[in-house]
């Protein structure tokens, strides 16, 4: 026996949060990690136009993104 519709959508818009929820968090796991990574490039290479001011608003994004 199949559901009626309105049991299909009920069903649905309570699973489809969640997928929504668990897609932006690998996003952002994997947007965080890419911005690490730059980071410890940044750091290693030092390019001159890469000033404390650059470097310490990288750091704090990705404290941000660490802790938050």
């Amino acid at each position: 026996m199949m559901p009626s519709r309105a049991k299909q959508y009920h069903l649905s818009s309570f699973t489809k949060p969640r997928k929504d929820i668990a897609e932006l968090e690998a996003r952002l796991t994997r947007a965080t990690n890419v911005l690490s990574e730059l980071y410890e490039l940044l750091e290693e290479y030092g390019p001159c136009w890469y000033t404390q001011a650059k470097e310490e608003r990288a750091a704090s994004t990705l404290r941000l993104l660490r802790n938050g």
